[in-house]
């Protein structure tokens, strides 16, 4: 795969003016950029929707295509499914259901767009056979599993020119907008450190035990829900929570956190626009099939275009929350975001909470100095609507793969770093770590037979 060119660099000081200049050129390509060679609708017209995953997650993808027409679903479990599989079938008589999503593309003709709502290894292969197809895609958060997956699926999608979203919902709304607007706009005086604090729940963002063998449920097609990873026997904790925890099928609790909670720090900072980073871990290692939550990650930044160098630290479990300024009392912080995303810049700072909201300046008094930000990102309607506004007019969403891709990345970098546990250089131009073959053997994996679409 190619190498992608990134933003320039810059050297010496970049004035306030600048960095405000940059930032409304960054909303603009974000949110404008190139027709789509996708088909635009009449305002009346539905759009033919196939559901892939449509128990869990899948149920807001149910709920906001059957404002639609759904033509088709897959779900590898139908008792998990069972109430979203009701839904379809009583509101559209003539759906087809399919356990595997791979016959739906081969017998489904005449679709638009495609939502995804499954474990985090299947969404590279599903997002493969959808652009193949043409077709839109909505895809839940982390966009795949594997670095090498993140790039592919952005020069795909930029080669195709359909409309794209991934399921970080937070992007779409007004407080990630007030974060980038502070920070372009110099409020902040120059940002140095984010500190991400997420939640946990060992259910949701992945058991790191790696379970019992056990008997395959009768409702679930276990060889189809492995997808391209290796095949093994089927065990507790895994489906249908559970799975997140697995080195195998999920991404860990960075990657059920991070593409909401540290959004803001990659929009705002540019970080997406870097050319390399370093990145390296603490606390507990990851066990031979589950991923560690007791750690932390840091990742540091060069200069970028109109920005100085700066670091993310993803601090969870045990890991506790950068120390406050002196000016600031953590208590208002708690009160506001128990589980904050702070952001440290010389003249004050930022916090803000779970996917992006409750935004504001810390302390009070700094607030009201300050106040609200002038607007010059656009607002959308909702991460969904803004979906279906880019399918139906031939734009872009906030959140398509060219933005969602690289902020997987970076997440998908610091998971690296979780296994390799070495200080690693990372080349955001070649796809690549500079000094570990270790961890370059962790950027793709070898799918299984039958399951390869894309990899090769």
């Amino acid at each position: 795969m190619g190498t992608t060119e990134r933003g320039s660099s810059t050297t010496g000081p970049i004035s306030r003016r600048r960095v405000l200049a940059l930032g409304a050129a960054a909303s603009a390509s974000l949110l404008v950029g190139p027709a789509s060679m996708a088909r635009t609708y009449a305002a009346n017209t539905k759009i033919r929707f196939a559901l892939i995953g449509v128990g869990g997650m899948g149920s807001k993808g149910v709920a906001v295509a059957s404002g639609e027409q759904i033509v088709a679903a897959a779900d590898v479990d139908t008792a998990v499914a069972a109430d979203g599989l009701r839904t379809i079938t009583s509101q559209f008589p003539g759906v087809k259901i399919y356990t595997d999503y791979r016959r739906l593309f081969d017998a489904e003709r005449g679709l638009d767009a495609v939502w995804i709502a499954t474990p985090d290894h299947q969404h590279f292969p599903i997002v493969v056979r959808a652009l193949e197809a043409g077709l839109a895609v909505y895809c839940e958060k982390p966009l795949c599993h594997d670095i090498f997956e993140a790039r592919k699926l952005r020069d795909m999608a930029a080669a195709r020119r359909v409309p794209t979203q991934m399921g970080n919902q937070g992007h779409s709304g007004e407080h990630v907008r007030l974060i980038c607007e502070w920070i372009w706009q110099g409020s902040l005086g120059d940002v140095t450190e984010v500190h991400v604090r997420p939640p946990y729940n060992e259910m949701d963002s992945g058991s790191r035990s790696a379970g019992e063998a056990a008997r395959v449920p009768v409702a679930l097609d276990w060889d189809v829900w492995q997808g391209p990873a290796g095949a093994r026997e089927y065990r507790t904790g895994i489906h249908p929570k559970g799975w997140r925890g697995w080195i195998d099928y999920g991404t860990g609790l960075m990657g059920d956190w991070f593409c909401h909670n540290a959004d803001g720090a990659v929009w705002a900072l540019r970080l997406n626009e870097a050319d390399t980073c370093e990145v390296e871990c603490e606390g507990e290692a990851p066990g031979p099939t589950n991923w560690p939550h007791d750690v932390r990650v840091s990742w540091m930044f060069p200069q970028r275009a109109g920005m100085v160098p700066c670091i993310l630290r993803w601090s969870a479990g045990t890991f506790h929350d950068a120390p406050m300024p002196p000016t600031v009392d953590p208590r208002r912080v708690a009160a506001v975001a128990p589980y904050p995303t702070a952001y440290f810049g010389t003249t004050g700072m930022a916090v803000s909470g779970l996917w992006m909201d409750g935004a504001r300046l810390f302390p009070e008094t700094f607030m009201r100095e300050v106040g609200r930000p002038r607007r010059v990102l656009p607002r959308v309607a909702g991460h969904e609507a803004d979906f279906l506004q880019a399918i139906r007019t031939g734009g872009r969403s906030s959140a398509d793969f060219d933005y969602s891709a690289r902020l997987t990345e970076i997440m998908l970098v610091g998971n690296v770093a979780l296994l390799v546990r070495e200080r690693l250089h990372y080349d955001f131009r070649a796809g690549r770590f500079t000094n570990s073959d270790r961890a370059n053997h962790l950027l793709k994996r070898n799918p299984r037979a039958g399951w390869d679409a894309g990899y090769a």
